[in-house]
């Protein structure tokens, strides 16, 4: 039974994972449609999206395992600091390729995107 539950619980903890760099590859696909992006910036969207997921993936693990008796939201406080450093260079590395008008653009649709899930939820108009 314990090892059902346990095996259970990793999988999950895997398939959190998976969703995440599924939903990289959706943002940096809703990115392209929008902001028409070339191949070049197109690559540079995908190894930044992919970089920032892998390192928020990074970043829960390492707030799990390392701060087991702690405050959840001391947890939830060092996580959101992470977050913040991660997009910040996120959005350096894609604001060097794009275009001013891109940019702006850029600005906007970066709020569709939900920061810790990387899900696309576009505005209402």
């Amino acid at each position: 039974m314990c090892v059902v539950i346990s095996t259970l619980s990793f999988s999950q903890k895997n398939l959190d994972k998976g969703n995440l760099k599924i939903a990289s590859v959706k943002a940096v696909d809703y990115m392209h449609k929008t902001l028409k992006l070339n191949e070049k910036q197109k690559a540079i969207f995908a190894s930044s999206y992919a970089e920032y997921a892998a390192n928020m993936m990074k970043a829960v693990d390492k707030t799990n395992k390392s701060k087991k008796g702690v405050d959840p939201k001391k947890n939830r406080k060092e996580l959101n600091m992470h977050m913040l450093r991660f997009t910040e260079k996120r959005d350096n590395r894609i604001k060097d390729c794009l275009k001013k008008k891109q940019v702006m653009q850029y600005d906007n649709l970066v709020r569709d995107i939900h920061p810790y899930t990387l899900e696309v939820k576009q505005r209402k108009k």
